[in-house]
């Protein structure tokens, strides 16, 4: 009798078994695997966005305070009030309201405790800052950099224009006040103001300079431990650029209120020799950035850093980021042996020249959520900056 080869029911039973039992466990390792590239995935773009946030807002901190007067930048100011506006949110900020109005002077570094806004998981106002340093990249085609020359020298004396070849440059622009509106024009030599994405544009800030403006730290009117600078400055907001003549405006109006303010102090009119005589001793003009950092909330599910230049519109360089926290070493000045007073979330307005160094903590989450538990992953990453040109202190009485 012929016997049939194959196998038995029994045997098709117990193969099919031992398959799906390696299929499940090879599914389980695939699944496995997927979640935790998932989770690393997650992880990683929090991470991303946290260290992009952070490296814009070091390199600005880092330079903060470059460039400009020790003693601040002069503020238009009449019988101690003054009202410039600070940026933040809204075209113009009024969100965030203005500078302190007793201030007489803007500082390189200002503090803004609890200032943004707040986030569902921050609990209270989130912190911002706002740093300011001269800017100085707009070179020409000849090399020239905005106030490597002054815009004219008063006094006369040396070869017109600033040619390289010219051992004794002698600028011939000019500051002319027509009302309330002030142009500015410069030497085509000297500086073109044009320079493609570095070029002079509304919305600038110009630091307008003669004498010695090193001045000593003073911000408020009533700070009589330090006096106010003794140079003579204004700072005003572009209005508009003549390309063609090589010229800046200053009209009345600007979205930070510097331009012809009718303030009594802090004006054009005090820069001028003698005040408000509409005659101008040797003059240099600096472009200013103004830096702000701050949280933007306005949708809730993806709060963003935001980092704004001047009153233009802000810009994201990290998303979902939930909280900003800043926390400020501080010189205690006058102090022997020399002492700083750590961690300070909130510096006085007397304290914020002293600021040493600052303690920057930004808080994120993951763009989207575990598909495992439906829920964020959240981390946080800190450094400190130590700020340039505010940390010094003499200890050599």
């Amino acid at each position: 009798m012929r016997h049939d080869k194959g196998f038995t029911f029994i045997e098709v039973l117990v193969a099919i078994a031992v398959l799906a039992l390696v299929v499940a466990a090879t599914l389980g390792a695939l699944t496995n695997s997927l979640h935790a590239t998932e989770a690393v995935s997650l992880m990683a773009d929090t991470q991303q966005n946290l260290r992009a946030g952070l490296n814009y807002m070091v390199r600005d901190l880092l330079q903060a305070g470059e460039g400009i007067p020790l003693g601040g930048i002069t503020l238009p100011n009449s019988s101690g009030t003054s009202a410039v506006q600070r940026p933040g949110p809204g075209t113009p900020a009024a969100s965030f309201g203005t500078f302190n109005t007793t201030w007489t002077a803007l500082p390189a570094i200002i503090s803004g405790y609890q200032l943004g806004p707040t986030t569902a998981t921050s609990g209270v106002g989130s912190d911002m800052v706002t740093a300011l340093y001269a800017d100085t990249t707009l070179v020409d085609a000849n090399g020239h950099w905005l106030n490597e020359f002054p815009i004219f020298l008063s006094a006369g004396g040396g070869t017109a224009g600033c040619a390289a070849s010219n051992p004794t440059p002698a600028p011939a622009g000019t500051i002319v006040n027509s009302g309330s509106t002030t142009t500015v024009t410069f030497d085509a030599s000297c500086i073109v103001i044009n320079n493609g994405n570095t070029g002079l544009s509304p919305g600038d800030l110009i630091l307008l300079q003669n004498n010695n403006t090193l001045g000593d730290g003073s911000i408020t009117g009533t700070d009589t431990a330090t006096s106010d600078s003794s140079g003579h400055m204004v700072l005003l907001c572009v209005s508009s650029v003549n390309v063609a003549a090589n010229s800046i405006t200053f009209s009345p109006a600007d979205p930070f209120g510097l331009n012809a303010s009718g303030a009594t102090s802090g004006t054009i009119a005090q820069i001028q020799s003698p005040p408000n005589s509409g005659n101008y001793p040797t003059t240099t003009a600096t472009r200013v950035w103004m830096i702000t950092y701050f949280i933007d909330n306005s949708n809730p599910n993806r709060p963003e850093l935001m980092r704004q230049v001047n009153l233009k519109q802000p810009q994201a360089v990290g998303e979902v980021i939930e909280n900003v926290q800043i926390f400020y070493d501080i010189l205690n000045a006058g102090s022997s042996p020399v002492t700083v007073s750590a961690g300070q979330e909130n510096p006085t307005d007397a304290q914020l020249p002293d600021i040493r160094d600052a303690y920057i903590i930004l808080y994120a989450r993951s763009e989207n959520p575990y598909s495992q538990n439906k829920t964020y992953f959240r981390n946080n990453l800190e450094t400190v900056v130590s700020i340039r040109g505010l940390d010094f202190y003499n200890e050599f009485q």
